[in-house]
């Protein structure tokens, strides 16, 4: 997404904590009351004031709450359906519910009444570029670099249209790379740039991924990606390096456990695949991967009555999954020869 423009995507992961909140917690939720205690009081005294609901609009996006974000946003529209900033807080109370129509429409009116300014249409190119009308997002982003030539945005809207729309890797990657010149610290441009050299098998790919390590010190799926290039490379102990480092930030990241085990399985340390099969399956119970995995480590161990139990499961997950069902077929076929 849009570091700026598009805040919101259309689909939000909420973040809980069961832990008591700290006095700083609790400092912040009280500054955020009387924020929105404040804009309230000002509506009482001018119900009308589109600025005043535009940004109490705004809170109530930085908040989730969009049904009430979406209300003041229609009545800042509904009293000035001319101002700048009535039209975008209206696109982007509906954009997270997608409802991209009512988007569009806000955007495209803004765009037009404000021909020198940039913020609409950048929210229109993602927005065509989300709804695969390549087009239309890479002739947004061009007006925008006409306007002005030095937004990293622009080049990394036209740079994913182009990249989904042409197919042409090389191409897309001057425009994000551009976007990165502008903007050194643009987390999503060295993202996207790391899963396309990555998906080249281009080695620059890891110098992306480390700048992007600094900025997201915290961000397990980092070095998850730095572990995908590595797996796919067979580069084993760089593979188990950057897995592991994911393990740590995040115990419940059933992929890394579940490569991380594949690679203990290439590397025949069956004991190992083992457990860390299981760690992925506890991470995640619906995971038909990881009970194959596991069925066929057990059964190169020799516990044929654990492999059955797994591969059941596994076609419980997957009833299509071939694999499990031949290893099933040969789990009984060995059960049925010990009885005899």
């Amino acid at each position: 997404m849009l570091r700026s423009f598009l805040p919101f995507s259309l689909a939000l992961l909420l973040a809980c904590s069961c832990s008591s909140p700290t006095s700083e917690d609790s400092t912040g939720l009280d500054k955020e009351s009387r924020r929105l205690d404040s804009l309230t009081a000002l509506l009482r005294e001018d119900p009308e004031n589109v600025k005043t609901l535009v940004a109490r609009a705004d809170y109530y996006m930085s908040v989730k709450n969009f049904p009430y974000a979406k209300m003041d946003a229609q009545s800042a529209f509904t009293i000035d359906s001319s101002d700048h900033d009535a039209l975008r807080v209206l696109g982007d109370a509906h954009y997270v519910s997608n409802e991209t129509r009512i988007s569009r429409d806000a955007w495209t009116r803004c765009a037009k009444l404000y021909p020198k300014e940039v913020e609409c249409r950048l929210k229109l190119a993602e927005l065509y570029q989300v709804v695969m009308e390549y087009a239309k997002s890479i002739e947004l982003a061009d007006e925008v670099i006409a306007l002005d030539p030095n937004n990293p945005t622009s080049y990394f809207l036209k740079g994913i249209s182009i990249r989904d729309d042409k197919l042409d890797t090389n191409m897309a990657l001057s425009y994000i790379q551009k976007a990165i010149d502008l903007d050194p610290k643009y987390e999503e441009a060295l993202d996207m740039a790391g899963v396309m050299h990555s998906a080249m098998g281009s080695s620059l790919a890891i110098s992306y991924f480390q700048r992007l390590a600094e900025l997201r010190p915290n961000d397990f799926n980092v070095y998850y990606k730095v572990g995908m290039f590595h797996l796919k490379t067979r580069n084993w102990n760089s593979a188990i390096e950057a897995f592991t480092q994911a393990t740590q930030l995040n115990p419940k990241d059933a992929e890394s456990l579940y490569n991380l085990g594949f690679i203990h399985l290439e590397l025949q340390m069956y004991g190992e695949a083992r457990q860390f099969f299981t760690q992925s399956i506890e991470a995640r119970a619906v995971n038909y991967r990881a009970h194959y995995a596991r069925a066929f480590v057990v059964e190169r161990l020799g516990d044929i009555q654990a492999a059955e139990a797994d591969y059941l499961k596994a076609l419980e997950y997957n009833p299509s999954h071939a694999p499990s069902k031949e290893g099933l077929g040969r789990v009984r076929s060995a059960l049925a020869s010990f009885k005899n």
